[in-house]
């Protein structure tokens, strides 16, 4: 007599589990794809608003004209000058509208050879919360660029942390990892940051893979031998790591630290920039153009 199996799972029974896991896959597929699409649109939502902030907040400069020196009549002495005050550079940020929109904003970030052209925001919350919104408070993905309460808001402590996410689309700190490339690393590296009364230049000497703990918080700044024992460290990292001797700096200086996430499956690393201030000019807004005039 031939075996007949006992077994309840018959091939008919077995192709409508299989015709249930795949209907579980596709529906699982199409919440992930919903998900993702989400988040893109989300980003590029958020890309678009800061754009169109950074149209409406950037006022015009005007170019200064080079003139002429005067010279003097043949046959007299040239009288000696009285010092003039060093001329305020103009801001080129509507901070008076920033401000009135948030008052968190602290200063606005450019860094050469990238698209990083944002407002900054001062975190006190304890909780990340610009982490995970933006600056008219709404939560959006790409979150803000932003220092925590960990440093001063004006920029002046020895080492300014700033934070900003690293998105597929490329927005907020995601090209810092162009400098991840000796060409472009050697030939960038210009940072500038206007607040409403100064404009702060940078010169980045160093861009490395480090841990992801805070810098500013595990690491002891205040005096002079225990800033120098942290400039030795930033030398010893090997990780993606290029420098400019030429911009070292000393435990008198001052620098910022642009931190941003590695990637996934990397939440044990940040990658950093980091820029040397080279100039720190008092500055003044620039008067927006009066809507009469053509």
């Amino acid at each position: 007599m031939p075996y007949r199996s006992t077994n309840p799972f018959t091939m008919k029974n077995k192709r409508k589990i299989y015709r249930i896991i795949g209907i579980v896959c596709f529906a699982i597929m199409l919440i992930c794809l919903g998900a993702i699409a989400a988040i893109l649109l989300s980003n590029k939502k958020a890309g678009d608003d800061y754009a169109k902030l950074a149209s409406e907040v950037r006022t015009p400069t005007e170019t200064p004209t080079q003139s002429q020196p005067e010279t003097e009549p043949t046959g007299t002495t040239a009288q000696p000058t009285e010092p003039t005050e060093p001329e305020l550079v103009d801001i080129p940020i509507d901070f008076d509208t920033l401000l009135e929109t948030n008052e968190d904003i602290i200063g606005w970030i450019t860094v050469d050879g990238t698209n990083i052209d944002y407002p900054i925001l001062y975190d006190d919350t304890l909780e990340l919360y610009y982490l995970s919104h933006n600056y008219l408070g709404t939560w959006v993905n790409s979150g803000s660029i932003f220092v925590l309460s960990d440093n001063t808001r004006d920029f002046s402590d020895f080492n300014t942390l700033i934070y900003g996410h690293n998105l597929l689309d490329g927005q907020m700190f995601s090209q810092l990892h162009n400098f991840r490339e000796e060409d472009f690393f050697q030939e960038n590296g210009h940072i500038t940051i206007y607040t409403p009364d100064r404009k702060l230049s940078y010169e980045v000497f160093a861009a490395y893979r480090t841990d992801n703990l805070n810098i500013v918080l595990n690491n002891d700044f205040s005096t002079e031998e225990t800033r120098e024992a942290y400039i030795e460290r930033i030398y010893t990292h090997t990780d993606y790591a290029f420098f400019k001797p030429e911009y070292r700096p000393t435990a008198s200086d001052t620098i910022i630290t642009l931190s941003t996430c590695i990637g996934v499956g990397q939440q044990q690393y940040r990658y950093v920039v980091q820029g040397l201030l080279v100039s720190d000019e008092a500055g003044q807004l620039t008067a927006a153009q009066d809507e009469d005039e053509p």
